[in-house]
């Protein structure tokens, strides 16, 4: 049994970890979270506060934060962290390189959504602002900064949702700069990878507004989130067959690496049990067969969650390995 798992993890063709893998589970959160937040909001009727809604208030938790500890990954990855700076600047002026485009889209994405919480958050903010760092609300301008926002705010959140998506189209993106795998070097992946993080940034809200926020299943926007679900399940068990189908009907080399990974081994039992089966048919199943009363009650909405987003982090880990193990 070990020196399977030693097999699984090191083999002479790897050149990307596990680090990689939550990394990119973290960004698929975060773009995820962004879109239901917004969805969310659309559909809040007049009398309801943005800033007062639990889904809401749990995605603008997860947005920002995954993003950082995606970085903080990256830079700890690093056999120099503390030259992490140098390989920012150096991305940046690099825009033709897949990490030069990366750097410049988290750059965009984290001031656009900072600036959106800020708003929603204004009161609430303005309050810690004022009891804890009352000099940032004497820097000159800053009101009409917010103001602004505020004035531009349709606008703003109709740009967050291109920037949220194409980080997760980016996800796919990152790992296909690795041309030399086959299975890496996918069409479709950037695909799967934007359904995926969706998946799992609907599962991640749901847990933390269900956890610390108290949250329910009569919580505005709780109906909207279970309704999105299945759909963004069943793209992504759609996507995946896609990609077999694809690879199995390829070159050679798609054929050998497709085989070594979904026929036996290590990564092909992962795939199978818990991307396939913990990941998409449970959940898909746990909607479908339960009744309402169950499915309103806390610990179903807690299960269903965690099932989903152990799922996609399966399929993070799959990918990155399986893709690894052929080389063309």
């Amino acid at each position: 049994m070990r020196e399977s798992l030693q097999h699984a993890f090191h083999f002479d063709s790897l050149v990307w970890h596990w680090p990689i893998a939550i990394y990119l589970f973290v960004l698929g959160i975060s773009s995820g979270a962004m879109c239901l937040a917004l969805l969310v909001k659309w559909k809040l009727p007049a009398s309801q506060q943005a800033a007062k809604n639990p889904l809401i208030i749990a995605a603008a938790i997860l947005v920002p934060s995954m993003i950082i500890f995606g970085l903080l990954i990256l830079i700890f990855d690093l056999t120099k962290p503390l030259h992490f700076w140098k390989v920012i600047v150096y991305q940046f002026a690099n825009p033709a390189s897949v990490m030069g485009r990366g750097v410049t889209l988290f750059i965009a994405y984290q001031v656009a959504t900072f600036a959106w919480i800020a708003w929603v958050f204004k009161e609430e903010l303005h309050r810690l602002l004022q009891r804890f760092m009352p000099w940032v609300l004497k820097i000159p301008g800053i009101f009409r900064l917010w103001d602004f926002i505020g004035k531009v705010e349709k606008q703003l959140e109709f740009v967050i949702v291109i920037l949220a998506l194409l980080l997760g189209v980016y996800t796919g993106f990152l790992l296909s700069a690795l041309t030399a795998y086959p299975l890496l070097n996918q069409p479709v992946l950037p695909l799967l990878f934007l359904a995926s993080g969706l998946s799992s940034g609907i599962a991640a809200t749901i847990l933390l507004a269900t956890t610390f926020f108290s949250a329910h299943a009569n919580t505005p926007g709780m109906a909207l989130s279970h309704r999105l679900e299945p759909p963004v399940i069943c793209s992504e068990l759609l996507l995946l067959v896609i990609l077999i189908i694809g690879m199995k009907f390829g070159g050679e080399m798609d054929k050998v690496a497709i085989a070594a990974a979904i026929s036996g081994g290590f990564w092909a039992n992962l795939f199978w049990i818990g991307v396939i089966a913990i990941g998409i048919i449970l959940p898909l199943l746990m909607n479908q067969i339960a009744p309402l009363r169950v499915k309103h009650r806390k610990a179903f909405i807690l299960s269903s969650a965690i099932l989903t987003l152990a799922g996609v982090m399966f399929l993070r880990m799959f990918i990155l390995y399986a893709g690894q193990m052929t080389p063309a």
